[in-house]
């Protein structure tokens, strides 16, 4: 076997006295997609940022074609072919994809008034660069008219055509559909045919099986192992990770015994919104999980921003325990029992200023201060409730800064809110989104459980293996109306992918 395209040994890092890599080491060669693997927290980030040269390592050894290198900034590394993509892409949304692809070096020309942009040259040179991947893409259309799929993609062309050798993608997949991922998956197969090597970070241990040729698995800062993938299980993957065992889901689900529904809670009727979705009627029950699949663009996020009050229907209404509620902003709907983990909860979810403590009684204040007092000692009280319910760990207790958890335990923080505000119905929009597998089965604990104790659950989600794992009841929707309803155990892949693509169930 030829020597590895890249070598990275015996890699140390610390932060603040606080050591993040410790002994880490992982190879590439040419060729090759190695998937790197870990919780949040496990140094993934850290090892890929010292390897960009944003990042100096303390000590150990990085090699390129069996030579030291030392990257004091990013454009060294770029220099030697490397190339990062992050999960959130970085482009300018009002330029053209040929403005994206050759910015910073533009073509220019002599013109009557001195120099300028030569845009004859620059849209072919952009064509020159789309074709290395046979794109079809206009190269003067603006990147904010792009599909996520085809940003991600000019990605991948802006790093080919600067010669890229090495190709990180940081969850390349999180805002993309199943077909999407599957024209993604055909790309990086071909950049492998072409002799590139390719770092792939994923949360989603069924891309890694599909796609990687070995996986090298972090936790805690240390190198837990690197094994072909064809050597390596799901379960095994799973426990190198969080070490320890997970069920899996399938099993949880097909022990577990019968549900107990009781009433009606959420009874949507004949909601509409002219340009996001139309004539959604259904119904959720208390103990009951019912997950929302779509493609992206298909209008489930949309419908549960509506039923909360941050969008405004056009027609339609919600009944909560049998009663009409007008819901006209979030606060109509928190006073009617409705909770809302939103998708972006760094955003929309969380103030990342404040501590745990205040982010999980925000939307409880009224009842700490049921005299106009406030209860510190009650707030603490219930605070730490909530934290050992839902497992939240943080470093340093209840008042860290909720910036500094991971983002599984910001999710959990976000449940907390809503458990804390005692509502009847928990809207979920992406539940697992960039969480890492150990928090993801947790929360999946932690959703199943409060099912159990009454909570009806609306969840939306575009990863099929989650909405087929955790949902009693699954609903399909394309272009804004609701395709397919199936019960847990009759939903297959095959029949989700059918129905949310707009066939009959």
């Amino acid at each position: 076997m030829s020597a590895p395209l890249l070598e990275m040994r015996h890699i140390d890092k610390s932060f603040y006295g606080v050591k993040v890599l410790d002994d880490v080491s992982i190879d590439l060669f040419a060729g090759e997609t190695v998937a790197l693997l870990g919780e949040n927290g496990a140094g993934k980030s850290t090892l890929i940022k010292i390897l960009n040269g944003d990042y100096t390592r303390d000590s150990g050894d990085v090699m390129l074609d069996g030579q030291p290198v030392h990257f004091a900034e990013p454009r060294d590394a770029e220099a030697a072919g490397i190339r990062m993509i992050y999960q959130e892409l970085h482009y300018a949304p009002e330029l053209s994809v040929a403005e994206n692809l050759l910015l910073g070096r533009l073509p220019h020309r002599q013109g009557a008034f001195g120099w300028m942009v030569d845009w004859n040259a620059t849209r072919e040179k952009a064509r020159e660069a789309l074709k290395l991947l046979n794109v079809d893409i206009d190269p003067m259309t603006k990147m904010r008219d792009l599909s996520v799929v085809e940003r991600e993609i000019i990605e991948i062309v802006k790093a080919l055509s600067r010669k890229a050798r090495i190709i990180v993608m940081d969850e390349p997949t999180a805002a993309l559909t199943p077909p999407e991922v599957q024209r993604l998956f055909g790309i990086i197969r071909d950049l492998c045919k072409q002799g590139i090597g390719i770092i792939y970070i994923s949360h989603r241990l069924d891309e890694v099986f599909q796609i990687a040729h070995r996986v090298t698995v972090l936790r805690d800062g240390k190198h837990v192992g690197t094994h072909p993938i064809a050597e390596v299980t799901h379960k095994a993957l799973v426990k190198m990770m969080v070490g320890r065992d997970i069920e899996e889901r399938a099993e949880v689900r097909k022990n577990a015994a019968a549900i107990q529904l009781g009433e009606v809670v959420l009874d949507v009727e004949k909601l509409s919104k002219q340009g996001a979705f139309e004539d959604i009627s259904l119904q959720v029950r208390a103990g009951e999980i019912v997950g929302l699949f779509g493609l992206l663009g298909a209008g489930h996020n949309i419908l549960t921003q509506t039923i909360f009050g941050v969008e405004k229907a056009d027609s339609g209404q919600v009944r909560i325990g049998g009663q009409v509620v007008q819901i006209a902003s979030p606060q109509d709907a928190k006073r009617a029992g409705i909770g809302f983990v939103p998708l972006d909860r760094k955003v929309n979810g969380l103030v990342m200023g404040m501590s745990v403590r205040k982010n999980i009684t925000l939307s409880n204040w009224r009842t700490l201060a049921p005299l106009g007092i406030f209860s510190q000692g009650k707030e603490m009280q219930n605070t730490h409730h909530w934290v050992d319910q839902l497992g939240i760990r943080m470093a340093g207790g209840v008042e860290t800064h909720t910036r500094y958890l991971s983002g599984g335990n910001q999710q959990k923080v976000v449940l907390a809110r809503w458990l804390e505000a005692n509502v009847r119905v928990l809207l979920l929009n992406e539940p697992t989104w960039g969480v890492d597998v150990g928090a993801r089965s947790d929360i999946y604990d932690q959703l199943e459980a409060l099912a159990a104790k009454g909570l009806a659950i609306l969840m939306v989600s575009s990863d099929i293996e989650e909405v087929l794992t955790v949902s009693h009841r699954i609903l399909t929707i394309y272009k804004g109306r609701l395709t397919g309803e199936f019960m847990q155990g009759d939903a297959t892949q095959e029949k989700l992918l059918h129905t949310a693509a707009g066939g009959v169930s």
